[in-house]
């Protein structure tokens, strides 16, 4: 399992680095930006979509096919569409989710960003997605991204991670402290 994960890692890392490299030399890394904002909205929004992608019996040209059709009317740049036809050349569109990742991560750390995660239990609010991202800027700075994700093993709670350090107020995570306390007696 681990190689399987470092692999996909490292396809990303790949993919993700070409396309930034492409990108800045192109002068068009806040149009893909947007692109892929776009691409994560809609594929967020659509379980249809990510299970089509993530799909082994799905071919990579139908699903260059069905993606091409959903965005054909958000006028993407020239590289965004080029790049996703390199993908399925590649057979690489399965991938797409992480390669978008990646790039992002790429741009946050040219730009000097400080990346967090927070994940919590169930989908913030926005006032709540502005506190936290406002308590976060006061304590690591304005150069802050941060990237909400959603876990229901959690519980409730949340958990902030930023580089190496993390953050765990969850619920399931005081759940495990109690048990190896309660194993110790």
């Amino acid at each position: 399992m681990t190689s399987k994960i470092s692999s996909g890692d490292m396809i990303s890392d790949r993919y993700g680095s070409a396309l930034y490299d492409l990108a800045s030399e192109k002068k068009c890394i806040d149009e893909i930006l947007n692109d892929f904002a776009t691409v994560e909205k809609i594929m967020k929004e659509s379980s249809d979509l990510r299970n089509i992608i993530k799909s082994p019996l799905v071919n990579s040209e139908e699903k260059l096919n069905i993606l091409l059709k959903i965005f054909d009317g958000f006028n993407f740049n020239n590289l965004t569409t080029t790049f996703l036809k390199v993908l399925d050349n590649n057979k690489r569109i399965s991938n797409l989710s992480t390669i978008i990742l990646q790039f992002k991560k790429i741009n946050s750390e040219k730009r000097g960003d400080i990346a967090a995660d927070v994940t919590s239990a169930n989908e913030l609010s926005e006032d709540e997605k502005n506190n936290i991202t406002n308590q976060l800027k006061n304590n690591l700075g304005q150069k802050l991204s941060l990237n909400f994700d959603v876990d229901k093993d959690i519980i409730g709670g949340l958990i902030v991670k930023v580089g190496s350090k993390m953050i765990d107020t969850s619920i399931a995570n005081k759940i495990n402290k109690l048990k190896i306390a309660m194993k110790g007696v």
